[in-house]
């Protein structure tokens, strides 16, 4: 945390000196290349009624068989959402570059203190007159790319929506007005604190690609999509192949003053990855291994009342097939973080006070299925009521 706070001293002293310096060094660089600092502060009240994986979001419940207070209710007040992040940006003829660097305080968590933690990090360089664009560092997945209109931090993880934050490298391509095309190369980190590549197999990167079309029609701008991503693994027991692979689509449509928008995918052994359950991806004896397919998606609509008021109403699932739970015909368990099925419903609300300032308030559902070893199908749920005060500038 002082690393922080002497971050922002730092950059607060630069602000205030580099123009002073400049008359003497020569141009600033705060005017030749176009500067925004941007940020916000958001706090979170939240209760539940029963124990989510992860207490500061909504995830999957626990499982009632192993964890015998599954049920405990439990508030949380956190902060930990607030961000601050830095763009600079120039044009060089036809050539538009930008840097981007973005943090948060969802790192480790000692006492009464968080530390914060890299979120974004990218350089884009994009032609105007190629319609074509690179971005390299971490960013947003390129694939799969909508996000649901939760409060909660969790975007419906592990409970049909696919994201994450990769470094990767992608290259966009504009085709006409209305179709984008690209390809990308990401890899999640999987492994240990110093080395992220020994402790498993996933030594490959994923690749994708996303087609996305853009159009109005009836007053409204929309959006369909569909993509695409395979990564070659090995079993680190086995030493077999595993193919993981994942297909989706995605779309949007502005509907007067309603705005609807989801996606749905099917895929094969992505536990683990796209921040979906850290639960199995395949599923191994001693001489075989078999990828664990799983489908899911989320659809919502926001409808904007008035200028200052919005209200929110969506679900999400996320439903891998259970079957592929079978070793030689024997079910295995499912244990906190591995279900059959998991279901959110959601509503929410946001009010603006000022153009910086607003509150919002949200219900959340969850229900959790499991199959245990004799294949009996039991489930439990949760609600999770959250209120929050946001700050942005």
């Amino acid at each position: 945390m002082r690393w922080v706070i002497k971050f922002l001293v730092v950059a607060l002293c630069l602000c205030l000196a580099v123009p002073a310096l400049a008359a003497d060094q020569g141009e600033s660089v705060w005017s030749k290349y176009n500067m925004k600092l941007y940020g916000r502060v958001k706090m979170d009240y939240i209760y539940q009624s029963g124990r989510s994986s992860a207490s500061t979001v909504a995830t999957n419940i626990v499982d009632r068989r192993t964890t015998s207070d599954w049920d405990n209710d439990n508030t949380n007040f956190k902060a930990r959402d607030t961000r601050f992040g830095f763009i600079a940006s120039h044009e060089a003829g036809e050539w538009v570059g930008k840097g981007r660097f973005e943090i948060d305080f969802f790192g480790n968590a000692a006492g009464n203190s968080s530390e914060a933690r890299f979120r974004l990090g990218y350089v884009d360089l994009a032609n105007k007159d190629w319609g074509t664009s690179f971005r390299a560092g971490k960013d947003w997945q390129a694939i799969s790319q909508l996000h649901p209109s939760t409060i909660d931090f969790g975007i419906l993880v592990r409970a049909g929506n696919l994201w994450e934050r990769p470094e990767q490298f992608t290259i966009r391509q504009r085709v006409g007005d209305n179709l984008e095309v690209l390809v990308t190369a990401f890899k999640f980190y999987t492994g240990g604190a110093t080395n992220p590549n020994t402790g498993d197999e996933s030594r490959y990167p994923w690749v994708g690609t996303r087609l996305a079309y853009s159009f109005e029609a009836f007053d409204g701008k929309h959006l369909l999509a569909f993509d695409a991503a395979y990564q070659s693994d090995k079993d680190n027991t086995t030493k077999e192949d595993i193919d993981r692979w994942l297909v989706s689509g995605e779309f949007k449509f502005g509907l007067g003053p309603v705005l609807l928008k989801g996606e749905v995918w099917y895929g094969e052994a992505i536990a683990g990855h796209f921040s979906r359950s850290d639960g199995i991806a395949t599923i191994s004896d001693a001489d075989d291994t078999d990828e664990i397919e799983a489908w899911g998606g989320w659809v919502d609509a926001t409808y904007k009342i008035m200028p200052k008021w919005s209200i929110t109403a969506g679900v999400g699932i996320d439903d891998p097939d259970e079957d592929d739970w079978e070793i030689n015909g024997v079910r295995q368990g499912m244990g906190d973080s591995e279900f059959s099925q998991n279901l959110q419903t959601y509503v929410n609300t946001w009010y603006s006070i000022t153009p910086a300032i607003k509150i919002g308030a949200e219900w959340m559902y969850v229900d959790t299925e499991r199959n245990d070893t004799s294949d009996d199908e039991y489930s439990n749920s949760y609600h999770q009521l959250l209120g929050s005060v946001f700050y942005n500038f």
